[in-house]
């Protein structure tokens, strides 16, 4: 398998995922109670107490000594990275190869290291995080805000009539993720644009019963930070315009940055696809 050689740059994209159709947490029959266990559906996180393990709300310093999460709905990464790699090889007309170098592949002497990684996508407020760390007979009610539920009779299409019932719990609440892609070309950050883009337009589905009208989701940018690396070009010319310097992050000999961590500024996270702003503007006038 081949390896980095280098780290030329780095970029870390916080996304906020707002559904814009219910996204299914668990589908089943008023009979049985079935979960699917298809990777497909979001997921419950049912890990407990992992001792000494701390963990840092999203956005926040607050952080925990003990990690005794106990059912908190999440977007599992993997289902957020096969809805990317479809948009991708999409926006890349089909080319394998290109996908390939970014999303890796692994079968014998052609395997490749990925070098985008999407995490698992978790509650947006802060504040419906903690209720998971309570007591678990605190759990089911703190789900009880979160989950919501409703059940449709489907019919047969050969018979026309009525089959079992069935029972959806779903959720409406916004999630937070975080993608980081090492070695970002200009292209692949005008794809990910391209993806964000998707969103805003309705095109974009995760998770089950999409016919259904579930999984629709719409993503903005929370924040977007690029490490640069002394030498390495810049993928947008001007960057100090769009971009400010995070000192403490930043890594500095004399008057050389090794490695400037640069943060988009805040009025460029938001995208009007009808007016495009100049950070935008600047990053497809770009030649790749």
């Amino acid at each position: 398998m081949r390896e980095f050689l280098r780290l030329d740059n780095k970029l870390i994209l916080k996304l906020k995922i707002k559904p814009l159709s219910p996204l299914l947490i668990k589908l089943g029959n008023k009979e049985k109670d079935s979960e699917d266990k298809d990777g497909n559906y979001i997921g419950f996180l049912t890990t407990e107490s992992s001792t000494g393990t701390k963990l840092e709300y999203n956005g926040g310093s607050e952080k925990i000594s003990e990690d005794n999460r106990k059912g908190e709905i999440y977007i599992p990464g993997s289902s957020l990275r096969g809805a990317f790699r479809d948009r991708t090889l999409d926006i890349f007309d089909n080319n394998e190869d290109e996908l390939e170098k970014l999303y890796g592949v692994s079968e014998g002497e052609k395997a490749l290291k990925t070098r985008i990684f999407i995490g698992d996508a978790f509650l947006y407020k802060v504040d419906d995080r903690k209720r998971f760390y309570s007591d678990s007979d605190k759990i089911s009610e703190s789900l009880k805000d979160i989950l919501k539920s409703r059940s449709i009779t489907p019919i047969d299409h050969f018979s026309g009539k009525a089959t079992v019932p069935l029972k959806f719990e779903y959720t409406t609440e916004n999630f937070l993720s975080e993608i980081t892609v090492n070695n970002i070309s200009l292209k692949e950050l005008k794809t990910l644009y391209f993806i964000l883009r998707d969103s805003i337009n309705g095109e974009l589905r995760i998770g089950n019963s999409k016919t259904r009208g579930f999984g629709q989701i719409e993503l903005e940018i929370e924040e977007m930070v690029y490490y640069k690396y002394f030498g390495k070009k810049e993928l947008v010319k001007d960057m100090n315009k769009y971009f400010e310097r995070v000192e403490k992050k930043s890594i500095k000999i004399g008057d050389k940055y090794l490695c400037e961590v640069l943060k988009l500024k805040e009025n460029f996270n938001k995208i009007d696809v009808e007016n495009p702003n100049e950070f935008i503007k600047a990053l497809f006038a770009e030649v790749e």
